[in-house]
C-alpha cells in the first residue's frame, strides 16, 4: 500500500483534531472534557460525509471511527477522573 499525500492528510484529519480537543478541554474545560468523545464524533461524520455512505469504506471507516472515539473518550475519562480525584 503506498502513501499518498490524501491518505496522509486524511490520517492527519483523523488524528490531530481530537489531541487538540482533549487539550485545550483539559487546559481550560476540564470539567466538560467528557464533551471531546461527542465533538470528535461531531467532526468525523461532517469531515468524511462522503466517505460514510461509500459502501466499498463504510466497514473501514467504522472501524476507524470506532477506535479513535475509544481512544479519545479513554484520554477524556482519564483526565476527568484525575481532576476529579485532585
Amino acid at each position: 500500500m503506498e502513501l499518498t499525500p490524501t491518505l496522509i492528510l486524511n490520517l492527519a484529519l483523523l488524528i490531530v483534531p481530537p489531541v487538540a480537543l482533549v487539550l485545550v478541554f483539559r487546559q481550560w474545560l476540564a470539567r466538560h472534557i467528557r464533551w471531546t468523545v461527542a465533538l470528535t464524533a461531531l467532526w468525523d461524520v461532517l469531515l468524511f460525509w462522503d466517505e460514510l455512505f461509500y459502501y466499498e469504506s463504510f466497514g473501514l471507516f467504522a472501524v476507524l471511527i470506532l477506535v479513535q472515539l475509544a481512544a479519545t473518550g479513554a484520554a477524556a475519562f482519564r483526565f476527568y477522573n484525575k481532576q476529579r480525584k485532585d
